[in-house]
């Protein structure tokens, strides 16, 4: 295999990845607005996403494996390969938190209060903003500096976690329980969403050096 065949190989392996991301992305997206306000077709178009999303996943592993073995990488592809097979894995795990959100809330009878649907919006809102922050660090990949989340993961977990402690506390009102479980297995899983979404962008920090030039190190 040629430098240059090498090089639209590993191109095609980004622009994979960048598509499983977007992919992950809308699937999020799916899941806030589930639990906004459930509707079977939002279901739908989350089983399709998650479909999707899991293609995405063998298809890229496998161009890694591909490559790996067609070629030794150097430091620099090597690095890219890495990332990629990194980032993946927790693109299919955000995928699989959100569909499993769309699930839970197909379940849920009560809508929660005003006041709790705001917090989870607005925490929601706020991790799906990060995932597309570190997908567009695997996009923007000349001359756009690539951006870290971590200084944001730390606000939003405690986010989380004192929705999820406000949600237990509601879990004593009469024949309200299982609601107010299910919604703390969701602020649970929205945490998670963060964790991998964060790992993401710390991938495509650490792939591939900013200058273009391919070298050993």
């Amino acid at each position: 295999m040629t430098r240059t065949h090498y090089d639209d190989e590993l191109e095609s392996v980004r622009c994979n990845l960048i598509q499983m991301g977007e992919t992950t992305e809308s699937l999020v997206g799916e899941a806030l607005q589930a639990v906004a306000e459930f509707s079977p077709a939002s279901q739908e178009r989350a089983s399709q996403l998650e479909a999707q999303t899991d293609h995405h996943h063998r298809m890229i592993h496998d161009q890694c494996l591909t490559l790996i073995t067609r070629r030794a990488p150097v430091a620099r592809d090597a690095r890219l390969i890495t990332g990629v097979l990194d980032a993946i894995v927790d693109l299919e795990l955000i995928g699989d938190y959100a569909f499993e959100i769309v699930t839970l809330t197909a379940s849920i009878k009560n809508r929660p209060p005003s006041q709790i649907a705001a917090q989870m919006a607005k925490a929601g809102g706020r991790i799906q903003e990060v995932l597309r922050t570190a997908i567009d660090n695997w996009r923007n990949r000349q001359g756009v500096p690539a951006q870290s989340v971590r200084s944001e993961e730390a606000g939003l977990r405690a986010e989380c976690t004192g929705l999820y402690e406000k949600l237990s506390q509601l879990t004593s009102l009469p024949g309200a329980a299982t609601t107010y479980v299910d919604l703390m297995v969701i602020s649970r899983h929205l945490e998670r969403i963060l964790r991998h979404a964060v790992c993401v962008a710390d991938a495509a920090l650490s792939a591939v050096p900013a200058d273009p030039v391919h070298q050993e190190a």
